[in-house]
């Protein structure tokens, strides 16, 4: 059975639900991960959370995803961060975050997150996903930390899978951001990448100055997605355009990316083969953005190596 590891924060949405809804963007993917390949992957879900009530309340919620919270934390300090999406007329959404108690942010100052780094150490996963918002809310010294113990992870023979997603808000300068970029892409096997967030961080808009600049990491499998335009891929410097499949309905892409980050692992992983990854990923980044939240209640859970009916799971968005 693969082991993969979601190293990130899930925050509290304020919404006008009843029940508490939490999100973010490896919680997400973990979720749909898990969804995806049931019973043939062990899918970690890494983070830390307070001592609350809110923060029991996710935590059953996790639990019920099907996520191993082993190395979930708990600080008797902090609790969940917060936040509130607002979404316009086509469905593209605007954050606003209260991270100042967030319990992630401290995950690595806090008691028992030695068994963490153990677990890198020693290679008890397969595969460790982390995305760049998983850096942003570190401090350095926590930040340096982590990377080291990839480095170490990687050294024993684990594979890392980078996610590019970014936030400007959370870092302290762009010069900082495109460091840890930098880092984070040399120690990747896989990367997935948006054009948004490279023109963000490197400034590119080109599809051509993109493909120039991931060739440099040619030891990775980089996945670059562009909105409405083809998914490029690059694999040992091979490029192949996948064209986007036509989408009928967009409520809310606010788990867009998450959702296609989890279908192209589930496939991938499984089998090794870009296509029906990519078009896994596809359909279930459609299926996501056509109702609102970013974990919704129905998805399929087929892909093409893995042959399981399409279920009603349990959502953060009730």
């Amino acid at each position: 059975m693969i082991k993969v590891a979601f190293f990130g924060e899930a925050m509290h949405e304020l919404s006008l639900n009843d029940e508490p809804c939490f999100g973010g963007d490896s919680y997400n993917s973990a979720v749909y991960l898990k969804r995806l390949v049931m019973s043939h992957a062990e899918v970690y879900f890494v983070s830390a959370i307070g001592s609350d009530e809110l923060s029991d309340r996710a935590f059953i919620r996790w639990q019920k995803q099907g996520l191993n919270l082993q190395y979930v934390l708990r600080s008797d300090v902090r609790t969940l961060g917060a936040y509130g999406i607002v979404v316009d007329d086509s469905g593209e959404r605007t954050f606003h975050y209260d991270r100042k108690d967030s319990a992630a942010r401290e995950y690595f100052n806090l008691d028992k997150q030695q068994a963490f780094l153990a677990a890198l150490k020693h290679k008890l996963f397969d595969y460790v996903y982390f995305s760049a918002i998983s850096l942003a809310i570190l401090d350095e010294q926590s930040r340096q930390l982590f990377m080291a113990a990839i480095a170490a992870f990687k050294q024993a023979g684990g594979k890392v899978i980078f996610d590019s997603n970014y936030r400007a808000v959370l870092w302290q300068n762009k010069a900082t951001a495109q460091k840890c970029y930098k880092q984070a892409y040399a120690s990747a096997d896989i990367l997935l990448v948006t054009d948004d967030d490279h023109f963000g961080v490197f400034g590119h808009a080109a599809p051509q100055q993109l493909v120039d600049f991931y060739q440099a990491y040619a030891h990775s499998l980089v996945i670059i997605k562009q909105g409405v335009n083809d998914t490029l891929v690059l694999q040992q410097q091979l490029l192949s355009r996948y064209p986007v499949l036509p989408v009928k309905r967009v409520v809310d892409t606010t788990g867009a990316g998450d959702a296609f980050a989890a279908g192209f692992l589930a496939e991938y992983l499984l089998t090794q083969q870009c296509e029906p990854a990519v078009n896994t990923a596809q359909q279930l980044a459609a299926q996501v953005i056509a109702v609102t939240g970013a974990v919704v209640a129905t998805t399929i859970t087929t892909t093409p190596s893995n042959q399981l009916s399409a279920t009603e799971q349990d959502t953060d968005y009730e």
